[in-house]
């Protein structure tokens, strides 16, 4: 099975190549979304918008017969979120992410994420393209802050993924040789020409992040007074919400001297894009605190509580108050419920009879060490099934539509926290009509506490997180940190239990250069207990471009290839 596996990845690959690169990502042009030319003819600008979130839940984007891993914005979730230390899977039969896990025969894994991101970019151009920011409508204007947000995400998830930053393993030798250390990705925007899209590096990070920002504060001032149909699309709280995440990544960035200097001497370049105005990590720090409130005060949603996100029926696949921003399938061709194994709940959901966790015993569950750290009063705990919940009796506690002979097919620490939609878990049509969350307020809430660790103190920032988690999650919970990295672990782990499974937390990892520790869990199959080294990142989460990029933009600079780097513990 592993190779049949193996072949489709190799096919998906070849669509891969064929197909879409940053030097001819002007020849692509994808269904779902109309072109500049089809709105000077028919199509609607808001027709055009309306294929930026529809593209977000697209499956197939390759054009091949194997979608196992092509199912949209919650693949790149998904595929993040097994980079990490507390995603085992029980069986790994049907494993469609085995070889990611294994971290062996890597360079093809990372290729579809790099194609999905660029013609998410290309569409996001096409409306951009077509808006002259000096005669547009204030509706237009709107529109425009709106695609803007959609290629600021995209960039700011691309550049985190792809940058290489040290390993702490041999491999950081060809790093260096190469020149790829700061490194992001090469910058696509509208209106470029063929020989500049054929001659296109990848900028440094101190570029990006210039870049990025540009986008965000056009997007902020355009988008004012937008009212998004749904979470599906960007409004002023998710274009806040990016502000905040970029400045968090910028405000790490500043605390490495090195780093600061690259930063401070881009400014006053004369790319066009916006100066970033500061000196020190703490004023970054103090950025994210404002965004974070902002965010928090455009968007006025609370924390989800525990009904919310215990529902059998709604748990995780119903927009809830907390959500700022969402993947929402909202009809049966969205849902490509033939293939249902290739969706993100056909994936990750425990209880439905169609899912794949059930066909295959391809169970997604928590890592052992995590669980043991999260509080005995702690709700979220029931997330999971605890090991002496295990049996042919639903235990008082856990909320659940499953039988007590379907609930004896569980095995421990399977997750119950992604539910099927509609609570139907014999119809994979109903089922699947799901949302999934981008970004919660609970992301923001725990950015604005590392803010105010390094602006107001430690024990500040503690009291605050203590004070959030015995409110809204745990009333026993106890913060006693008082070093820095003391409460950047104590924050590390309500983070990796709040965001199980939605793959935010890879970005954490990467960025406060987080060590994996898989072996510390005893669940995870053989072969697949890696361990990394403290104060590097580990060597899969730094993406590899694909080969045939550097045929069609010869101006590519390739990472290393992090396959077998690493060996499991056991």
């Amino acid at each position: 099975m592993k190779r049949h596996l193996y072949k489709a990845l190799l096919l998906l690959v070849t669509c891969v190549t064929m197909g879409v690169h940053t030097g001819c990502i002007d020849e692509v042009h994808p269904t779902s979304v109309a072109t500049p030319d089809q709105l000077q003819s028919s199509e609607s600008l808001g027709k055009m918008l309306n294929g930026l979130p529809a593209f977000v839940v697209t499956w197939n984007t390759y054009g091949s017969s194997s979608y196992e891993n092509d199912f949209g914005y919650p693949c790149q979730m998904y595929m993040r979120e097994v980079q990490g230390e507390d995603f085992p899977i029980k069986e790994t039969y049907y494993d469609y992410w085995y070889y990611l896990e294994l971290a062996s025969e890597l360079r093809y894994m990372y290729f579809y994420s790099y194609f999905y991101y660029y013609n998410f970019i290309h569409n996001t151009n096409n409306i951009i393209s077509v808006v002259d920011e000096a005669t547009a409508s204030h509706e237009a204007l709107q529109y425009l802050g709106s695609a803007l947000g959609y290629r600021a995400m995209c960039y700011l998830d691309v550049a985190r993924l792809f940058e290489y930053k040290p390993t702490g393993y041999s491999i950081d030798d060809e790093a260096t040789a190469s020149g790829v250390y700061g490194l992001t990705v090469p910058i696509v925007t509208e209106g470029m020409t063929s020989q500049q899209l054929k001659n296109n590096p990848r900028v440094p990070f101190q570029t990006m992040y210039r870049f990025i920002l540009t986008d965000l504060n056009k997007a902020e001032q355009y988008i004012a007074g937008y009212k998004a149909p749904t979470r599906a699309y960007i409004d002023l709280a998710a274009i806040y919400g990016l502000q905040t995440r970029l400045w968090l990544e910028i405000a790490t960035r500043m605390e490495d001297a090195e780093a600061r200097n690259a930063i401070l001497a881009a400014e006053g370049s004369d790319d066009g894009y916006d100066n970033l105005g500061v000196k020190t990590a703490e004023e970054c720090y103090a950025k994210v605190a404002d965004y974070a409130q902002k965010t928090l005060e455009a968007h006025a949603g609370h924390p989800m509580t525990e009904s919310e996100w215990t529902d059998p029926v709604t748990g995780f696949n119903t927009v809830q108050p907390s959500w700022i921003l969402s993947a929402m399938i909202t009809t049966p061709e969205q849902a490509d419920y033939n293939y249902y194994w290739c969706t993100y709940l056909g994936s990750i959901a425990s209880e439905p009879q169609w899912g794949m966790p059930r066909y295959g015993s391809s169970f997604r569950m928590i890592g052992t060490y995590l669980y043991d750290q999260i509080g005995d009063s702690d709700w979220r705990k029931q997330s999971w099934l605890a090991p002496d919940a295990v049996g042919n009796k639903v235990p008082a506690g856990y909320k659940t539509l499953l039988d007590d002979e379907a609930w004896g097919e569980l095995p421990a620490y399977a997750n119950l926290k992604f539910r099927a939609a509609n609570g139907a878990l014999e119809d994979v049509k109903s089922g699947l009509i799901a949302s999934l969350p981008m970004m919660r307020v609970e992301e923001i809430y725990f950015d604005l506490y590392e803010a105010m660790a390094h602006t107001q103190g430690v024990a500040a920032a503690a009291a605050q997180l203590q004070s959030f988690i015995q409110s809204q999650r745990d009333a026993d919970y106890q913060c006693s940190a008082t070093t820095m990295d003391e409460f950047i672990q104590a924050l590390m782990l309500q983070r990796r239990i709040e965001f199980w499974g939605e793959g935010i937390n890879y970005f954490d990892y990467k960025r406060l250069k987080l060590p994996v520790k898989r072996s510390q869990s005893s669940n995870f199959p053989s072969g697949m207990a890696l361990d990394t080294r403290a104060g590097y990142v580990a060597p899969w989460m730094n993406y590899y471009i694909p080969e045939n990029e550097k045929d069609q933009n010869p101006a590519i600079v390739l990472n290393p290839n992090p396959s077998g780097v690493v060996q499991s513990a056991y």
